[in-house]
């Protein structure tokens, strides 16, 4: 299969240099013998855009479309809580939105699944929908406990109360993200022992980031796409590369393209982003618990420490941060164009990074540039025909600054 590869693109020097050769363990290997990636003609469309841009509009449209009715329910929810009653409230938000949704999450997995980007078969995707809901049903049960508990002790403070313990939950489910929750969807491994461990363990070592474990992720389980990811804090971080990652490049280049991802990954350690970006979650969340507040005072039937209380605790949440969520994002699109300028630096290869993007973009069907507004709105990433020009040292004005 042809390597993903802009028409502009030149080599440069970064292509003579040599990087080790594995073979790939096993584990990787057969995912290349058996890629979902479908055959199209590459050399009319080498990133899949036609069929990126098809997908993406068809994802924004049932996204807006399932936003809109959980939007709509969650407003009539807060209208009859009175006449519903707090327990009926309390089920109804915690089973009636998640099955409202679920119709869309469906329509999603079609899609992905049509597209060759899901692997999962429909009882393995219903399976992973309902460790979801399970697990948001315990961290809800929780947080409504502890939130009808501040209201009740303090009808002033209860808001200061909620937003640091929601603070403290927001850092504990960092640490505790590689060790408690990504295990209940996806299985990993210690990366095999060879050239592969080799080559990142010495990427580790030149970021000077401390690390416990470089693992082996299995999302070929369960998508063709490919991520690699940093997780973790303090005494959890752990490397996680995906068995899918360039997954149709030739050996000497995979290693080479996953050396470069995960010096990204290691560029948001080494400048301090999960730090920063608690941070932002801390300002964040504290608008949230101001929009729940204002809710609560304004549209509960029985006021404060009462389960009905809650629909209106949760719209005032959900529009609150939604409505400063622009701004994360744009906050989060710097720190990522922050790190790509880590990796290159540190490699010198921007052409290769530049080479791995595409084949990134080609194989999660991405959009080279998706829609600007939206974009601005809902992107955590700069848009990627950004990075790659970035990546090349010539980024032109249709990058912008968004």
């Amino acid at each position: 299969m042809r390597r993903p590869r802009a028409a502009s693109a030149s080599p440069s020097a970064a292509d003579t240099v040599d990087f080790p050769t594995p073979p790939l363990p096993v584990t990787i290997k057969s995912r290349l013998v058996n890629s979902d990636i479908t055959a199209q003609d590459r050399e009319g469309d080498p990133l899949r855009q036609t069929a990126a841009r098809r997908y993406g509009r068809a994802r924004r449209r049932v996204a807006l479309a399932d936003t809109a009715a959980g939007l709509v329910a969650l407003v009539a929810l807060v209208v009859f809580a009175g006449d519903l009653g707090g327990v009926a409230s309390l089920l109804l938000l915690g089973l009636g939105l998640p099955l409202i949704s679920l119709p869309f999450g469906l329509i999603r997995y079609r899609m992905a699944r049509r597209v060759g980007l899901s692997r999962q078969t429909p009882g393995g995707w219903l399976v992973d929908w309902l460790k979801g809901v399970t697990l948001g049903l315990a961290l809800g049960a929780a947080a409504v406990f502890t939130v009808l508990a501040f209201q009740r002790l303090s009808d002033a403070w209860w808001p200061v109360m909620t937003w640091a313990a929601a603070l403290l939950l927001s850092a504990a489910l960092s640490v505790l993200f590689p060790v408690l929750l990504l295990p209940i969807f996806l299985r990993s491994e210690p990366m095999p022992e060879g050239p592969l461990r080799d080559a990142l363990r010495r990427t580790v070592a030149d970021a000077g980031v401390a690390v416990r474990d470089i693992r082996l992720l299995h999302l070929g389980d369960k998508t063709s796409a490919a991520n690699a990811m940093v997780a973790g804090l303090g005494p959890t971080r752990r490397i996680y590369i995906g068995d899918t990652l360039s997954a149709d490049a030739p050996d000497d280049e995979a290693v080479a393209e996953t050396q470069l991802v995960l010096a990204h990954e290691l560029g948001h350690h080494v400048n301090g982003d999960p730090w920063r970006l608690l941070a932002w979650a801390a300002v964040s969340l504290a608008v949230g618990v101001a929009g729940g507040w204002a809710a609560v005072e304004a549209l509960s039937p029985d006021g404060a420490g009462e389960l009905t209380a809650l629909p209106a605790l949760a719209l005032g949440f959900s529009l609150a941060t939604a409505a400063v969520s622009p701004l994360g994002n744009w906050y989060s699109r710097h720190r990522e164009r922050a790190a790509d300028a880590y990796a290159v630096a540190v490699t010198g290869e921007g052409e290769r990074y530049a080479r791995a993007l595409e084949r990134l973009v080609a194989q999660n069907l991405s959009e080279i540039w998706p829609p600007r507004l939206w974009h601005a709105l809902s992107g955590s990433h700069p848009r990627p025909g950004e990075r790659i020009e970035r990546a090349r040292g010539n980024p032109s004005s249709r990058a912008g600054l968004d």
